[in-house]
């Protein structure tokens, strides 16, 4: 049976493993794994909603795993001993306005980190309809220094949505074939987590706003709850580090004499300097005297 997973999740997936970025309905993923049941699927969608219908089509498939996540988080973080074999990203947005190309996925540190999670006889397949995308998915790969590879016209079916949509309206599909040319640097930020403690909670009132972090990081509290018997402190919050985003909820919670900063158990983080920073920086604004 196919299985959800958040994007730090350790599964050990022997043979080869393919992997969609970005899977939307399901279409692709329903159809290779059916024809190659001797080959393990991963598909990567930070919409819940996709995650939901690509499911619902592939729940009875026992060589699929579907996360529900970030995809820089999930190659970071998430099936740490698995390396890719083939990758596929089909008709991602390639947000063509000039102010959205920063949310453009395939940046060159995107291909230096993509090196890093895929085997030495890899490759990578980037599908649209948008040829400018296309090219600068590929002028950054080269950029990167860790892939060649071609760009070329398809008429090769991958039964997506958008791929249906597309050639219906007459448009020419083109596709980036990347291999693995080497494994580029890629530092994964992590570190180990100290919980910060406090004697004295000084601050009461609301600590919403932006803040700088260590490293060009940020922390945006949302908003601060104080419960009733004045034992523990919720912080709704945002902590934002290059390609990471932490959305989290922390804990300020009193045991005995002192107060312990921690991200709560119902949150999902990763453990990286940038929320440690973060814990740091609400203990100085919560406490006096930080430990």
């Amino acid at each position: 049976m196919a299985e959800i997973l958040w994007p730090d999740s350790q599964v050990d997936l022997r043979g080869n493993v393919e992997l969609e970025i970005g899977f939307g309905r399901g279409d692709f993923l329903e159809r290779v794994s059916r024809l190659n049941p001797h080959i393990t699927y991963v598909g990567v969608d930070r919409s819940w909603g996709s995650v939901k219908r690509a499911f619902r089509r592939l729940k009875d498939r026992r060589n699929v795993y579907l996360v529900w996540g970030d995809v820089w988080a999930f190659l970071m973080f998430g099936m740490r001993d698995v390396r890719f074999h083939r990758v596929f990203s089909l008709f991602p947005d390639p947000w063509p306005k000039k102010k959205h190309r920063h949310r453009r996925m395939f940046s060159p540190d995107f291909w230096k980190l993509l090196s890093v999670r895929t085997k030495e006889d890899a490759h990578v397949s980037v599908v649209s309809d948008d040829l400018a995308f296309i090219r600068w998915a590929y002028e950054n790969a080269l950029r990167s220094g860790c892939w060649w590879g071609y760009i070329s016209e398809t008429e090769r079916r991958f039964g997506t949505k958008y791929e249906e949509k597309w050639l219906r309206a007459g448009k020419r599909v083109y596709q980036a074939v990347l291999m693995r040319d080497g494994m580029c640097h890629f530092r994964i930020p992590e570190a180990t987590l100290r919980y910060p403690k406090f004697k004295t909670l000084k601050v009461r009132g609301s600590l919403k706003g932006d803040y700088t972090l260590r490293d060009s990081a940020h922390l945006s509290v949302k908003d601060v709850v104080f419960d009733r018997e004045g034992g523990k402190v919720l912080v709704k919050a945002v902590v934002s580090e290059g390609h990471l985003l932490h959305k989290v909820w922390f804990e300020v919670v009193r045991k005995g004499d002192f107060w312990t900063v921690r991200p709560s158990d119902f949150s999902k983080f990763f453990p990286t300097p940038a929320l440690q920073s973060a814990m740091d920086t609400l203990a100085h604004l919560l406490g006096d005297h930080p430990l």
